[in-house]
């Protein structure tokens, strides 16, 4: 999204070694991104629109740095003062707008995690980040306004890298076969990362790298050595130009309005768009496409607007989102998008192209480090706290409160377990193993204890997060072992003592994908089966999830026929709606002065859950099987958390009911989660 070119006009570029249809190729990948962003189901791929980004940069900057190698006239210290000048001042634009905004109207929690994406990004290390702390294709990205920088970081850490490796290869007469190398090297990390199910692969420039040497490749390709930008075997109009440039369209096509974030991304798959930004650029400004579309004034000034357009659309959208409660509807998301043209083209005529090609070359660039380093500050202060945000009087505070309100009383093994007792009078033991969907009910559970402590059986806890109570499935997360964990609290299930074994998680996201509230399934968790030889996520349609359900079941049968009481709790209601920074109106957002007192239109104080069962069937009726056929019992916590269908998101008090989506808060859970108590009481003469 950053590459540089002679100085030319915003409608007639006609500088030296110019093709206006590469900036025509520009305006297809942005247009994909924003597309994708605003109205995902009519433009499913649009996400490839990076991919295609990454060869553009790969193709001109490795053209850039050999013609100066070729002729003598490079220099890596104009290289990177080039790059400053080009990517950093809408940068900081963006990036101050959103923090400005950020701290009128986000809560604290909010702002505090926006502060944080703000100063990896100001280091260009969003996707490091991002890796961590964010799903690209999760149904909270939405909530992340910087989410987006994630690719300038991958570009400016090859920016950094590049020079010295073309410089390397240039002087060995090494430039294709190392090109070729980073190519294999790095496709063959992405595969790899697809097939260990590594989606946080996704942001690494080792899995990313192959595309934007591809670029460099064939830009080593067509550049004859010894000449200038100006001189490279471009301009090709034959019927192989033609059969290229045509074949590449319908790559791109294809790309983008067939791929699904469900796939596994990039990986193999990512060879599509890049493949077609290939065939687009090496067809030539003649070819039929480049010459009669790409070439065109509109493609070429929303070309020219892109790299502002990219970093304007999603802080638009995301705030959007953060500020209604839900993305923005058609109507919305198009003024939103028309408003991220006009600040990309106001960005583009008034800060990148005054700074880009102004006289004041050395004195610019240092303006822009200090520029970046503030906003790295700017962003340790915001998450440190030193910078509180505006809405940080009791009332937000509360709401704040809500997001945190988790009963942490458990303690990390080294194996990676959660794992807690909480010990009563009584010699019977219930063991629970699970997800944190399962450590969430420990609020009642202690309550119950501290309520009975002659007739509730103690707790003990093996929970390990973002891992499914079945055998032999591991989670993709580095580091995870999941089977480990569930053979340990197998162990201990058969103590003496222990009479009774409750299994809950999160079901949904590891069997059939996380809900969304617009009904469609998004990714979940990226759990597989440790012994299929392809490890394929369970919630894809494929055996591996029948085979982890029969496991269970055998497991379940097993305790049941050792003396054990089993319960199986089912998924609780899921909404985004339930998060509190979601559920937050609109108006106490926005209203100056902030307000002192939070009221929720009485629509919004209770979810329908009658869309969220409809999608959840599949994997709870194979739970109720599973049960009916063991003698296992089964417990579906909505009716305790709701009133038949309508579940409420605040308490009487006025209190979010919920830490985010899929998770109640410890409050509520001490208040209403009532069917723990038969499981603690059952048996008992009290």
């Amino acid at each position: 999204m950053s590459e540089d070119v002679a100085k030319h006009s915003v409608l007639a570029p006609t500088g030296p070694g110019y093709r206006p249809d590469i900036d025509g190729l520009r305006a297809v990948a942005v247009a994909a991104v924003v597309m994708y962003h605003a109205f995902p189901r009519l433009v499913p791929g649009g996400f490839v629109g990076v991919d295609i980004f990454f060869v553009i940069s790969g193709y001109l900057i490795t053209q850039l740095i050999l013609a100066g190698l070729a002729s003598g006239r490079f220099s890596v210290v104009e290289f990177y003062r080039r790059r400053l000048r080009r990517i950093v001042p809408a940068l900081l634009v963006v990036v101050f707008v959103s923090g400005a905004f950020g701290w009128f109207a986000l809560l604290p929690g909010e702002f505090t995690r926006l502060g944080d994406s703000i100063g990896w990004s100001a280091a260009f290390l969003a996707n490091a980040f991002f890796k961590v702390n964010n799903d690209y294709f999760g149904p909270v990205a939405d909530l992340a306004p910087m989410l987006h920088l994630w690719s300038l970081a991958v570009e400016e850490q090859f920016y950094l890298l590049w020079p010295a490796l073309v410089l390397l290869a240039f002087r060995q007469g090494l430039v294709k076969q190392t090109l070729i190398a980073v190519v294999v090297t790095s496709l063959a990390i992405s595969i790899s990362a697809i097939w260990r199910i590594r989606p946080d692969y996704f942001y690494l420039l080792g899995a990313r790298a192959w595309e934007l040497a591809v670029g460099g490749l064939l830009a080593a390709s067509t550049l004859r050595t010894g000449m200038a930008p100006s001189d490279t075997v471009a301009p090709r109009s034959d019927w192989s130009a033609r059969g290229t440039s045509i074949l590449g369209c319908v790559l791109a096509c294809m790309s983008i309005f067939l791929l699904r974030s469900a796939v596994a991304y990039p990986g193999a798959w990512a060879i599509l768009p890049t493949g077609a930004a290939v065939m687009l650029i090496g067809a030539g400004p003649l070819a039929p496409v480049n010459g009669s579309v790409l070439s065109s004034r509109p493609m070429v000034f929303l070309g020219k607007i892109s790299y502002p357009l990219y970093l304007w659309h999603w802080p638009l959208l995301s705030f959007a989102g953060i500020i209604l409660g839900k993305p923005p509807g058609p109507g919305l998301a198009a003024i939103l998008v028309l408003t991220a043209v006009a600040a990309a083209y106001a960005t583009y005529t008034l800060v990148e192209r005054p700074i880009r090609f102004g006289a004041s070359g050395r004195r610019a660039a240092r303006a822009l480090l200090t520029g970046l380093a503030a906003l790295l500050l700017a962003g340790v202060a915001v998450q440190a706290g030193w910078l509180p945000a505006r809405l940080s009087n009791p009332a937000f505070s509360q709401w704040g409160a809500a997001v945190v309100d988790w009963d942490d009383r458990y303690t990390q093994e080294p194996d990676g377990s959660w794992r807690a007792t909480l010990p009563s009078r009584r010699g019977q033991m219930a063991l629970f193993v699970g997800d944190s969907h399962i450590q969430q009910y420990s609020a009642r559970i202690a309550r119950v204890i501290e309520d009975h402590p002659d007739a509730a059986r103690a707790a003990m806890f093996v929970t390990y997060y973002g891992c499914p109570p079945v055998p032999n499935v591991n989670n993709s997360r580095e580091g995870s072992s999941c089977n480990t964990m569930f053979e340990h609290a197998m162990e201990q299930a058969l103590l003496p003592n222990v009479d009774t074994v409750v299994f809950g998680a999160y079901w949904e996201a590891y069997l059939l994908g996380e809900f969304a509230s617009d009904g469609r399934r998004r990714r979940g968790e990226y759990a597989y089966n440790i012994h299929n030889p392809v490890p394929t996520p369970l919630w894809i349609d494929t055996s591996g999830r029948q085979e982890a359900l029969e496991d269970f079941q055998r497991v379940v049968a097993n305790l049941v026929a050792r003396g054990r009481k089993v319960f199986i709790v089912l998924s609780n209601s899921t909404s985004l709606t339930f998060d509190p920074l979601i559920l937050m109106p609109a108006a106490a957002r926005l209203t100056i002065p902030s307000q002192h007192s939070i009221g929720v239109e009485g629509s919004r104080r209770s979810v329908d859950a009658t869309q969220f069962k409809s999608f959840v069937a599949p994997v709870m009726r194979r739970l109720r099987e599973i049960a009916e056929q063991t003698g296992a019992r089964i417990i579906d916590p909505a009716a305790s958390l709701c009133d038949g269908t309508a579940c409420p998101s605040m308490n009487a008090e006025g209190v979010p009911t919920h830490m985010d989506s899929n998770h109640i808060t410890a409050s509520f859970a001490r208040q209403r989660a009532a069917f723990i108590d038969d499981i603690l009481l059952t048996g008992s003469s009290d």
